[in-house]
């Protein structure tokens, strides 16, 4: 095996050691980190590809595509693996790691390979990386080629959308980058629905691509209301939010005013019936929740003004509801 040509099969095994090699005959080996197997799954798709029988015509190919480099961001150290042009490029590294992270310690794994294709694209690709990683909590980036993946996740408080935008935006020109940026782990994973006469608003937590369906289903369901969406991306839902969510929504529709709450499990509803006749359809509704779900309530029936009041004379000095959701 000589320098800037790293037998990919060989890479792979190596790899699949680093999380056993510690272990003993009489002992399992430890859990790998998620962002590690990610990167292996990686280079089994690399190493899959090769041995289909398509072998590179260049051998600046070969080399470009042998040239593998990692880095990994977790519990405040940036840890830097895999090859390395020269002890030049890596005091930059180094500089950028200190500039962008403060603070982090900056552990050295790496190794000299002179044999990078394109020495400039490289030093741009892993900066930027640097970059991306001192955006998420943790996570990690692994650039082969022209080609980067970059794993992680958000900070709390982080806007998720945004960073993702960013990350494409900012990153440099004929670099292929896949991102699999996840938003951050939050307990317990609270949603609300507001419904004030005239608008409806939808806050707290959503996961990752459930927002556009939700927001949909809210402007079907309430299509004379206005519907503010200050939602944040998060990660914990417990199993069928989704569906709980759109049934805390069917329930709140069902309201003169009110707030659907979804916290973890358990789904609240409070406000005032928009008329008496909503008591039985409330309890048709909350039957339809998922499996593990379980539904609080405090609604009032509404009082009328007048014998002959509507809908829209509806006082809130309302009396208790008789429900047994």
């Amino acid at each position: 095996m000589t320098a800037g040509r790293l037998n990919l099969t060989v890479f792979s095994s190596v790899l699949f050691c680093f999380g056993t090699i510690c272990a003993t005959a009489a002992q399992a080996a430890p859990q790998k980190p998620w962002y590690q197997l990610a990167m292996e799954r990686v280079v089994r798709s690399v190493n899959n590809d090769g041995q289909a029988g398509l072998e590179p015509k260049d051998a600046n190919v070969k080399a470009d595509q042998a040239y593998i480099s990692r880095i990994v961001k977790d519990e405040g150290t940036i840890t830097l693996r895999g090859d390395v042009p020269s002890d030049s490029d890596l005091k930059i590294l180094q500089g950028v790691a200190a500039a962008t992270s403060p603070g982090a310690a900056f552990a050295d794994k790496s190794r000299m390979n002179s044999g990078v294709p394109d020495r400039d694209a490289w030093l741009a690709a892993m900066t930027f990386a640097l970059r991306q990683l001192a955006k998420l909590e943790r996570g990690a980036a692994m650039l082969r080629g022209s080609s980067i993946i970059i794993e992680g996740v958000t900070k709390s408080g982080d806007d998720f959308a945004s960073l993702q935008k960013k990350l494409r935006d900012e990153a440099p020109k004929g670099l292929n980058i896949q991102t699999l940026v996840k938003p951050h782990d939050v307990h317990p994973f609270v949603w609300v629905a507001q419904l004030y006469p005239g608008s409806l608003n939808l806050a707290g937590h959503v996961p990752s691509q459930k927002d556009q369906p939700l927001c949909s289903y809210a402007e079907n369901l309430f299509q004379n209301l206005k519907v503010n969406n200050s939602m944040e991306f998060a990660e914990g839902e417990p199993q069928n939010w989704l569906e709980a969510a759109k049934v805390a929504l069917d329930m709140l529709s069902l309201l003169y005013a009110g707030t659907a709450a979804v916290s973890d499990n358990t789904v609240k509803l409070e406000g005032i019936y928009s008329s008496p006749a909503m008591v039985a359809l409330f309890k048709v509704y909350s039957k339809k929740l998922p499996a593990g779900f379980r539904l609080e309530t405090h609604i009032l029936e509404p009082v009328a003004k007048a014998p002959a009041a509507r809908t829209e004379d509806v006082s809130l000095a309302a009396g208790p509801a008789s429900i047994d959701p």
